[in-house]
């Protein structure tokens, strides 16, 4: 088990949707699928209260920022190829990406798209980890 690439996360989260959401663009209706500031109660929700993406998989918006192997390069995607980028070694990366946003976020940052990162000793209550299969 390890944690997902940054690529691999944004596949499962997109679930072959190409908008800013699994379920479409219109954030205002992130309340069917995502925790977020205006409905977690400023807390971390239990996995599965909110619908699943079309490919069954939950809170994959808002709820906790999930880490990602890979380290953060603000200019990853145009030095990268487009299709499974390899992300910044750990000598280039100013921490390691975390995707989905929290509890405590607005529309804009529990996105399929956005991106941000902290370094991996950190530790805050509103990111938590999704792991994946394999090496």
């Amino acid at each position: 088990y390890r944690l997902p690439t940054e690529a691999e996360w944004e596949y499962a989260c997109r679930a072959g949707s190409e908008t800013d959401y699994c379920f479409g663009g219109d954030a205002a209706q992130l309340d069917n699928c995502a925790w977020h500031i205006g409905n977690a109660d400023r807390q971390t929700q239990p996995v599965g209260g909110k619908q699943a993406n079309a490919w069954g998989i939950h809170d994959m918006h808002g709820n906790v920022w999930e880490w990602c192997a890979d380290w953060y390069a603000k200019n990853s995607y145009t030095r990268e190829p487009v299709r499974n980028p390899l992300g910044a070694g750990a000598e280039q990366g100013a921490g390691r990406v975390l995707r989905g946003g929290s509890w405590d976020n607005s529309a804009k940052f529990v996105s399929s798209w956005f991106r941000f990162c902290l370094s991996p000793g950190l530790r805050i209550i509103r990111a938590g980890f999704r792991v994946a299969l394999g090496g």
